[in-house]
């Protein structure tokens, strides 16, 4: 959850990356705590990269081979967003699982090296607290001719994170560059009428950025607001969003939404009020189902879901805690003549209930609103399916009015291996042209 994010789902399916030339990457696990990849690219000249990654934590849960892993775990779609409730239910199991780990506040190194560049780029990340955690970023470019010199960029992040907000206090060595990102997220959850378990999956989420460089002087200013909510009579969610740039004069909504299990649409609109120029994009993803993974008994996925909530709440059945509403024996009139209702004796009836109790059995039933626990019962269907989903390949295409360009891009799994391809097509001249394509080749061990 951050504010870097929250325009995750519309840069997915509007502006996915299209791969150039021939790239082939491999990556393979050393140690319990160590991996490590390379990457060779064609494109004019063969060039490539080989990097390495370190974690203190054994990441044997985390890491999976491209023959295991989930098609839609590593495909840029629809990014399903939990509500205040459901993070708070999330960072209760994550601090459970810590209890299992000998690292309560581990780190994580990566470095990356680019060839015949020398180029390099690494990154230190290190968990402070549960709720805190601080991340070092740089870039070193070589120095190509006499009179140039060696370029160093520096970033560092302090980010603060909790089940109702997200902050990002961040600083960069170019032009001594001071951010600051906040994000909030709202859910109905909140309302004092839910009733205890109930989680709804419904969220609205504020969040703004604020930049300003020393060296020059220069400001930089957004802010968005995202909804996400599902749909109440199919459990399909949606999510739309609205950012502004005061300083430079744009504005930009989407909407996007998940017809179905295997298709995801999308749309944008962007307008500048001091230019007056706008532009309109269009995008869906496509995929290709070949089955569905049983269901657990406990009629949930084991494996990682989206959207994760322990919360069982069914249209079906439900469970009403009453353990504490038991009658108070000291306030029960003592008779011999004990009332029978449906052939059974009532020893505790309702109506001798003290006041405080009257009043707790009656929000318990006043707080289960039908239309609501069937919107939630669908949207755990829709996701729970989703999840036991086993996709082999997604088609995605998108089109901007302005620019008058289309992409298309297929990602999918042949064998063991994840293969992408993508073409883009610049039509602004009478011929239309390919601008970009490629075929990129990715396999783990």
């Amino acid at each position: 959850m951050s504010y870097e994010q929250i325009l995750r789902t519309p840069n997915n399916l509007l502006q996915f990356k299209i791969p150039s030339g021939f790239q082939v990457s491999v990556a393979s696990k050393n140690t319990e705590n160590s991996y490590s990849s390379a990457t060779l690219r064609q494109l004019n000249r063969l060039n490539g990269s080989v990097s390495y990654f370190y974690s203190s934590n054994d990441m044997k849960n985390a890491y999976k081979g491209t023959g295991t892993l989930p098609l839609w775990s590593v495909i840029d779609d629809y990014r399903f967003i939990r509500s205040p409730k459901q993070e708070r239910v999330l960072q209760r199991r994550k601090k459970a699982e810590k209890k299992d780990l000998g690292d309560r506040n581990p780190y994580l190194l990566y470095g990356k090296m680019y060839f015949p560049s020398q180029f390099l780029e690494g990154m230190i990340v290190k968990r402070l607290s549960d709720s805190t955690q601080m991340t070092l970023r740089f870039i070193n470019t070589p120095k190509f001719r006499k009179l140039t010199k060696n370029c160093s960029i520096l970033t560092l992040y302090l980010q603060r994170q909790n089940d109702h907000n997200a902050t990002d206090f961040i600083y960069s060595s170019t032009e001594s560059l001071l951010g600051l990102r906040c994000l909030y997220k709202l859910g109905s959850d909140f309302s004092l009428s839910s009733s205890p378990g109930y989680t709804d999956s419904t969220s609205l989420s504020a969040g703004f950025e604020l930049w300003f460089a020393l060296l020059s002087m220069s400001p930089g200013l957004s802010t968005a607001v995202r909804y996400s909510t599902h749909i109440s009579s199919s459990g399909k969610p949606l999510t739309m969003t609205l950012a502004l740039n005061p300083l430079l004069g744009t504005i930009e909504s989407t909407y996007s939404i998940k017809p179905g299990l295997n298709s995801t649409f999308c749309s944008k609109y962007t307008f500048n009020i001091y230019s007056y120029e706008s532009d309109f994009l269009l995008g869906f993803s496509l995929f290709r189902c070949n089955g569905y993974n049983p269901p657990s008994p406990q009629l949930q996925s084991t494996n990682k879901t989206i959207a994760d909530s322990p919360d069982k709440v069914s249209f079906q059945t439900r469970e009403i805690h009453t353990e504490n509403l038991q009658p108070n024996r000291s306030n029960t009139i003592q008779r011999n003549d004990t009332k029978k209702v449906g052939g059974r004796s009532d020893k505790y009836p309702f109506n001798v209930m003290d006041e405080d109790q009257h009043h707790q059995l009656l929000t318990t039933f006043m707080g289960i609103t039908p239309g609501k626990l069937l919107t939630e019962n669908n949207a755990r269907h829709f996701l729970d399916t989703f999840n036991r989903s086993q996709f082999s390949s997604a088609f995605k295409c998108a089109a901007s009015v302005a620019r008058k360009d289309v992409k298309f891009a297929w990602e999918g799994r042949f064998k063991d291996l994840l293969l992408s391809s993508g073409v883009h097509i610049d039509c602004n001249d009478s011929i239309p042209r390919v601008d970009k394509c490629g075929l990129e080749i990715q396999y783990s061990s």
